[in-house]
């Protein structure tokens, strides 16, 4: 998996960049969040990504926040919903609004998001309410730290644990060794509770 991409922004628009990384430009399709922090052209820039891979397609998608990234994964997992809305989702509404519809069960809210009816609103709170819940869209937690959990994460489903068995161990590993930093420290104390 590509955890970010980091290189020189040589192009964007309102749902992609081009990020110049040594010579080689990748387009990262984005969320309007994110098109609104990227810096002018020529600047450096870092976005977290998702790797989306289909036998017909192979594509980046790119986050400014591991919030933003939390949740368009999560949107992954629901059946019939593809990046195309996990991304019109997050142009359409923050984070902490999309947590805020669904854990709520506030369909008809989700229905703004382009591509959305009832149906898919309806289906989005019941396989997300239970989830949603223990997403963390903790905006600051520094990049180091967030790889190291991503590692622990992947680690963790490699032994056998689920993706929300495995993600509450590490949340609750974070919250009582706040000092770990690295992968191999949370796996070891995620197995040990």
């Amino acid at each position: 998996m590509i955890e970010y991409i980091e290189g020189i922004l040589t192009g964007k628009g309102p749902a992609h960049a081009i990020i110049d990384v040594q010579g080689v430009g990748y387009r990262i399709f984005i969320p309007m969040s994110t098109s609104d922090k990227l810096p002018d052209t020529g600047k450096k820039v870092r976005l977290l990504t998702h790797h989306y891979t289909r036998e017909d397609r192979e594509q980046l998608y790119g986050f400014v926040t591991l919030g933003e990234r939390a949740l368009f994964e999560l949107f992954l997992g629901v059946s019939g919903i593809g990046p195309r809305i996990a991304i019109a989702a997050l142009s359409t509404h923050s984070p902490e609004d999309l947590v805020q519809y669904i854990s709520s069960r506030q369909p008809a809210m989700l229905q703004r998001i382009s591509g959305v009816g009832r149906k898919t609103s309806e289906r989005l709170v019941v396989e997300l309410i239970d989830r949603i819940s223990e997403l963390d869209l903790e905006q600051g937690e520094e990049f180091g730290i967030a790889s190291a959990r991503t590692d622990a994460l992947a680690a963790l489903e490699t032994l056998g644990l689920s993706r929300p068995k495995a993600e509450q161990l590490i949340r609750k590993v974070m919250r009582s060794y706040p000092d770990v930093n690295t992968a191999e420290e949370m796996v070891q104390l995620a197995l040990s509770q």
